[in-house]
């Protein structure tokens, strides 16, 4: 009975999202994360978001058992029973609250849980109840390096490990949900992609080494392997190899002419989807200029603009173009260029994103690698 429960809440965790509108502005609440009293069901908290984070849940990365009642393998291993494991992330806690909120902080972008919250000790033992009886081994994992040779894949061997795996995010053939954008026809390159799998992630607690920032998981050496990477960059890639971008492809009109100097010049990363639709690849191309390929957008919310931040605060961050609200929205076809202002530099940024300017909300945002 519990995985025919699992199956359906699965198909309704990718159903929530985020808004910006006038009603929302007007009651000062933030659209998606204003009930942070959620119930204290343990099931529902695992494979739900939670009320007082982003759209991810716990399921989203996680199964409780592998393989999965759904059939997906995901980045994170199973937690079925892993209260009883002795150490968590590769040893460095004993306490499965503190990996737990490694979680909440750096991924579902929520506060801490508290020990006794109740939401935590609902969870905590759905959790314990899930999984086998008795001692669960405590596991290790590798952070490794993105692949120095991304040749030689498979495009319908890296198509069957994307749609059983990377398709719980990014939609069966790369066609995009609300947790992730959509892949095929995008201005990626493999270098991208193979950093976004291999070292995607927060990296304020410390709690993970070589990991350089962005919401996306990590995928460690013992979730895919190079061989399943390089047949999963085949297939992305198989209808647009990408490739660096050509400062001499850059439109006429743009206010300023900018040097190519900076070390993040070139660097690219892929928006994230909170609300309104977003998508899109945004690359850094020279010194003051930001080009955002791919770009969608609903059109929606009120007055809402390009903002640049670091470590992804944005309301400290500022803005890097007018309103982008238009009747029709952007359909994913179109390129638009952003560019700093006069006295702003490279350094004053690692991401962007599409941010509802009056109550603060961010619908998605690049982070750059």
């Amino acid at each position: 009975m519990r995985g025919a429960v699992l199956i359906l809440l699965s198909c309704v965790v990718w159903s929530v999202g985020v808004g910006c509108s006038e009603d929302e502005a007007d009651s000062g609440q933030e659209p998606g994360n204003n009930d942070t009293s959620q119930e204290a069901n343990g099931e529902l908290l695992f494979m739900m978001p939670h009320q007082d984070g982003n759209t991810y849940a716990c399921y989203s990365c996680h199964a409780l058992e592998e393989p999965a009642s759904d059939g997906f393998a995901r980045a994170g291993h199973a937690l079925g029973g892993a209260t009883r494991r002795e150490s968590f992330k590769n040893g460095q806690f004993e306490d499965i609250l503190d990996a737990v909120n490694i979680c909440r902080t750096e991924w579902m972008g929520a506060p801490a849980f508290a020990a006794d919250d109740e939401r935590w000790q609902a969870l905590r033992g759905f959790m314990d109840e899930s999984g086998p009886e008795g001692p669960v081994e405590a596991l290790t994992f590798e952070v490794v390096e993105p692949l120095a040779d991304t040749d030689g894949g498979d495009v319908e061997e890296g198509r069957d490990f994307f749609n059983a795996s990377c398709a719980l995010c990014h939609g069966q053939n790369a066609t995009g949900t609300q947790q992730a954008p959509a892949l095929v026809g995008e201005f990626l390159n493999a270098g991208l992609i193979a950093r976004r799998v291999r070292t995607s992630g927060e990296v304020e607690s410390g709690a993970y080494e070589g990991l350089t920032g962005g919401r996306m998981p990590f995928w460690a050496a013992d979730r895919i392997n190079d061989d399943q990477l390089r047949d999963v960059l085949a297939f992305v890639l198989q209808h647009d190899p990408g490739g660096e971008p050509d400062e001499n492809d850059l439109p006429d009109d743009l206010e300023r002419q900018c040097d190519s100097t900076h070390p993040s010049v070139g660097r690219s990363g892929v928006f994230s989807d909170f609300s309104h639709d977003i998508g899109g690849v945004a690359t850094i191309v020279d010194d003051c200029t930001i080009e955002i390929s791919a770009f969608a957008f609903d059109g929606g919310g009120i007055n809402v603009q390009v903002y640049a931040g670091l470590g992804g605060d944005y309301d400290n961050g500022f803005s890097i173009s007018g309103d982008l609200r238009r009747a029709g929205g952007y359909d994913g076809t179109e390129t638009i260029f952003v560019q700093l202002p006069e006295g702003r530099t490279l350094d004053e940024l690692d991401g962007v994103s599409i941010w509802c300017v009056p109550v603060g909300i961010n619908f998605g945002d690049a982070r750059f690698e």
